[in-house]
This record gives structure tokens, sequence and C-alpha cells, in this order.
């Protein structure tokens, strides 16, 4: 959040001079501003640091709590630390909501009341509203499921104590991220080998084919190449001239009759 940086780096020029009660007066701004969610770096300021042991050290414990915890985690403490601003109660109750809506997609309003120490679901939806229009979480309201069906949202500091578990986190998601990748790999490196087989088998076949058409066209083809085969007649016989021994088309002889048209014939009277 831009607001938020711009107003934090402010209060981090001040905490570099400012020491004692005006380190934890200091503190208890920030936790009073309402565009401020994340802790981490005036934690980490020396003079910050150096409230520890101190009469100002449940002030630094609370910027703790603010930082890393929740509102149960104050009422679990409240004997020991400074009591609460209206402001301050409300962002802490947010900064709950936010580590709720990290932990889960859905969350239900009973939980909800629970871990807010609130007893309506209209107190509870109003705080919502706030975080929503916040910029803290994205989400929908289900009230026939009774729940907040969670969208996105954002973070908060990270405590030192949760890095390994947060390393581990992040390495058993790299080692299965590349046993993934690796088994994708595998089945890639298969499916194109399957593709040239194909291409081959294809390729033999297209040959095959191409062979057998060729000889087909070979047996239909004359030896001049003409396009005609061998012709076999049924009749015998030498041609004279004579259409008497000509083959019709039917390959059988016309024979010609006394009389017919054209023929010469001695009459004896």
């Amino acid at each position: 959040m831009d607001h938020e940086s711009e107003a934090m780096k402010g209060f981090l020029i001040l905490a570099k001079s400012a020491k004692g009660a005006a380190c934890e007066s200091l503190i208890r701004s920030v936790l009073d501003h309402p565009s401020i969610y994340v802790f981490g770096e005036l934690l980490e300021m020396p003079n910050v640091q150096e409230l520890s042991g101190t009469s100002a050290a449940p002030t630094l414990e609370l910027l703790k709590l603010f930082a890393y915890g929740t509102w149960m985690d104050y009422k679990a403490s409240e004997s020991s630390l400074p009591a609460l601003s209206a402001e301050q109660t409300k962002k802490l109750k947010k900064l709950t909501v936010v580590s709720l809506a990290s932990q889960r997609k859905n969350v239900p309003y009973d939980v909800l009341m629970r871990e807010l120490g609130m007893s309506g679901v209209r107190e509870v939806e109003d705080l919502l509203i706030e975080c929503i229009y916040g910029g803290l979480l994205q989400g929908r309201f289900d009230q026939a499921a009774a729940q907040l069906d969670v969208f996105s949202s954002s973070s908060r500091d990270v405590h030192h104590e949760d890095l390994l578990a947060m390393s581990n986190t992040l390495l058993n998601w790299h080692s299965n991220a590349a046993g993934l990748m690796a088994s994708v790999s595998d089945q890639l490196r298969s499916f194109k080998a399957q593709q040239e087989e194909g291409r081959a088998a294809q390729a033999d076949l297209d040959a095959k084919v191409e062979a057998v058409k060729a000889a087909i066209r070979g047996r239909h083809e004359g030896p001049e190449g003409d396009g005609f085969g061998p012709m076999e007649t049924d009749f015998k016989g030498d041609y004279d001239g004579d259409d008497r021994a000509r083959p019709h088309k039917s390959g059988r002889l016309k024979a010609r009759h006394p009389g017919s048209a054209g023929g010469k014939h001695n009459v004896h009277r």
C-alpha cells in the first residue's frame, strides 16, 4: 500500500532518534495510524529493540503482537499489556481477519465471531466491509452458507521463528514442482518419439502404396507405353483383301451370299 509506505517512512525517520518514553509514544502513534498494518521495519529499529527490559517493554510486546498476533492473543495476555484505544482495537481485529483469510478460502461466520469476540453477524460484516474497502482482503459474503468467501488477502509480518517453517514449505514446493516438471518432460519426450514413429510408419506405408500403384500401371500399359496391353483375337486365317474374310468387331467373319450387291456371277441361260 503506497499510503502505508509513505506513512511508515516518516515514523522510521523519527525512530532513529527517539529513545525511551519518546520511542514508546512513537509506537503508540504507529499503532493508532489508520493506514499502517505492517510493523516489521519499525520492530528492527535499534531504539525500538532497546525498550526490551525497560518500563516500556509492555509497549514493545504490544507492537510485536500487532505484527504477528491476533485479537485472541491479546485477550490471553491482556493483563500484562497496555490497554488498547478504540482505533487499536479495530486495527487488531482487522489484522485477525487478515490472518484468518490467509489460512483458508472460506471463513465461517461463527469462526469470525469467536476469534473477534463479536456476538452478531451484522457486527462481523461491518468489520469485513471495512477490511475490503481498506484493501486488506478481497472476497464476498455468502449469507446462505454463513461464511466469507476469500479471493485474496494482504500479507502480515513474518516472525523470525516462522522463517524455518516457511523455508521448509518452499523447499517442499520446489521439490514437488521439479518432480512435476521432470514427469512432464518425460511425457513430452515419449510423445515426440511416438510422433516420429508414426511419421516413419506413414512414410513406409506411402512408399508401399506407390509401389503397388506403379505395378498396376505397368500391367495395363503396352510395351511401347500406348496405354493398351496385349490383344488376343478369336479368329484365324489370312486376310486376302476380300471382305469375306474380314473380321467384324465381334471377331466373326462376314460371309458373302450369292446375289449380294457388288458380287460378280455368271448366269447360264
